[in-house]
């Protein structure tokens, strides 16, 4: 929404001057302003310090909280926080010391009543093992929004067999337990479920090729079953290595490879899949230089095919899916390199109509990194950036397409 001030005008001294007032309204509202100058409103900027910067993956409660995660201090610090009705208020403190704790807050998830947070971290935990040596194997953590309670329910790699390194949003059934996946653990990566009780088992380890290897993206959740998609492995080699797939496992854990990338124009090393209301799933693919080949479609009969590979998409890092089949991504693209938020509709055979909602400045954020950013909620999208705002510490803003 706009949070422009209204300007009342005064009257006008003949009829002349009305008309020349309207021509002049009429020419501006065909010339006009881009759209996102009126839809798009910064709603923060993290001060630094203990307070925040560079803030990452969010979430919005059904009363319109914004609850995310954000670096502080001048460590390798993190925090979880929450923003409402413009003040924000630190839930929970990562610490930097070795041994618990250590790494940022990833794929934020709300459970079915949304009393509960649940994410993960790629690292910290525990260093025995498989991850001994300053790293850790991550944890899976949940934090009660009710009673300000946070909770380390599973530390990853407590034995060879166990996954590590958890990667993408969970899922959670309507059981109330929660489905992941790990890049590393297990043989190649891991599919686990954490039940509501609070127990860890690992229900598919992944490869050797030709199955894929070292997860990337997901799961989404769909059908009664989960999907997600692997960097490596597969039935193609791509420099040497398997191109990667997209992957279907049951809850009980059998797994079934749907699509083995081939490194042409569906390109390689997929690392992000999303999926709609109707059962279609989308993904990014990249081309043997690490840029950005593709968003692909798998639709809900299995089909893969190449929805967008047009000139913005080398620049896109993360998508998420409108309701009107429409996707939304953001981009490191634009004007001094600073980021677009923009609105996709794919037309069939790698073509689509991209809308630019938003060009950032730095002003108004700077997405010099982008990823998992957007979130759609009740039509409008939220997000963050890491850089850019008053203080250049990044900033949380919402936009209407």
């Amino acid at each position: 929404m706009s949070n422009e001030a209204d300007h009342k005008q005064k009257p006008a001294r003949s009829q002349i001057s009305l008309a020349l007032l309207a021509a002049v309204i009429v020419s501006l509202a065909f010339l006009g302003s881009p759209a996102h100058a009126q839809t798009y409103n910064q709603l923060y900027n993290f001060p630094g310090g203990s307070k925040g910067l560079q803030p990452g993956d969010i979430v919005v409660t059904s009363d319109g909280s914004i609850l995310g995660a954000a670096f502080y201090g001048d460590c390798s610090c993190s925090l979880l926080f929450n923003y409402t009705d413009g003040k924000e208020t630190v839930l929970h403190r990562f610490p930097e010391p070795t041994g618990y704790e250590r790494e940022f807050p990833q794929g934020l998830l709300l459970s079915k009543n949304g009393d509960t947070l649940y994410g993960t971290t790629q690292y910290g935990g525990k260093e025995t093992g498989l991850c001994a040596g300053g790293t850790g194997c991550g944890v899976a953590f949940s934090y009660d929004l009710t009673t300000g309670k946070y909770k380390t329910m599973h530390e990853f790699g407590a034995s060879a067999s166990d996954g590590n390194s958890p990667i993408g949003i969970q899922a959670l059934d309507s059981a109330g337990d929660l489905y992941g996946l790990t890049s590393g653990g297990g043989t190649n990566g891991t599919f686990y479920e954490i039940t509501a009780a609070g127990t860890e088992k690992v229900l598919y380890a992944f490869g050797p090729a030709p199955d894929g290897v070292w997860p990337n993206g997901g799961p989404v959740r769909s059908g009664g079953n989960y999907y997600g998609v692997t960097i490596g492995g597969g039935a193609n080699t791509c420099n040497s290595g398997g191109c990667g797939t997209v992957f279907k496992v049951t809850p009980s854990g059998k797994e079934t490879v749907i699509y083995n990338f081939a490194g042409g124009s569906d390109g390689a090393y997929p690392w992000e899949l999303v999926g709609d209301s109707h059962g279609n799933l989308y993904g990014l693919s990249k081309t043997q230089d690490n840029t950005t080949a593709a968003i692909f479609e798998i639709n809900s009969a299995g089909d893969f095919s190449i929805a967008y590979n047009g000139s913005y998409v080398s620049q896109i890092a993360f998508i998420i899916v409108g309701t009107d089949g429409s996707l939304y991504a953001s981009s490191a693209g634009g004007a001094d390199s600073s980021g677009q938020i923009l609105k996709l509709t794919p037309s069939g055979e790698g073509n689509g109509t991209v809308t630019v909602l938003q060009q950032f400045d730095n002003t108004d954020g700077s997405m010099l990194n982008p990823f998992e950013d957007l979130v759609l909620h009740g039509g409008v999208l939220y997000g963050t950036t890491n850089y850019g705002g008053s203080s250049n510490n990044g900033v949380i803003y919402k936009l209407k397409p």
